[in-house]
């Protein structure tokens, strides 16, 4: 799973990236197909290593969540293609759905985090922080959705950066 992790974290940033440099309507236009991609990839990950392993029921559970919402997401991103005026409407939702994963995400990581202080791991406050930084990035984003979609590109930026990250740091980490 670190492999997965490793990678979905730099594609996480590269998305990030994307975001910081072009903010505003391009980033609207692209946001349900980044967090279509984002939550896809994410999803065949944890199916692929629960398939592998089949020790993790949770790598299933959370595959599973991210195929189910990265196929919302697309057809949202769909329809608001041959729709435009149902664009900004769509944009909002999948916003909401990307919010949602973040603080699901945040609060995993936040469990985690104490599993690893009880199991002696040093570094529990890293994941503890960036958990905690996951949760209240997704709230903002979801209670302020006028405001996160007039900053949407910064908004997302720094949410698939704080993911991103944690999933980088979480290859070094020691199960």
């Amino acid at each position: 799973m670190k492999v997965f992790n490793c990678i979905m974290g730099i594609f996480s940033l590269f998305a990030a990236f994307y975001c910081f440099f072009m903010p505003g309507v391009s980033t609207l236009m692209t946001a349900g197909w980044i967090v279509t991609a984002l939550l896809g990839v994410i999803g065949f990950c944890g199916i692929f290593e629960y398939a592998r392993n089949k020790k993790d029921k949770k790598q299933m559970v959370n595959g599973t969540i991210g195929l189910i919402l990265a196929i919302g997401a697309a057809v949202l991103s769909t329809v608001a293609m041959f729709d435009v005026t149902l664009r900004a409407t769509f944009d909002l939702i999948v916003v909401v759905i990307f919010a949602l994963w973040l603080v699901l995400s945040g609060v995993d990581s936040t469990v985690e985090s104490f599993t690893k202080k009880k199991n002696g791991n040093k570094n529990w406050w890293l994941t503890l922080i960036l958990g905690i930084l996951l949760i209240l990035m997704g709230m903002y984003a979801g209670t302020h959705l006028i405001y996160a979609t007039m900053t949407l590109g910064y908004v997302m930026g720094f949410g698939l950066t704080f993911y991103g990250v944690r999933l980088i740091c979480s290859v070094f980490e020691k199960n």
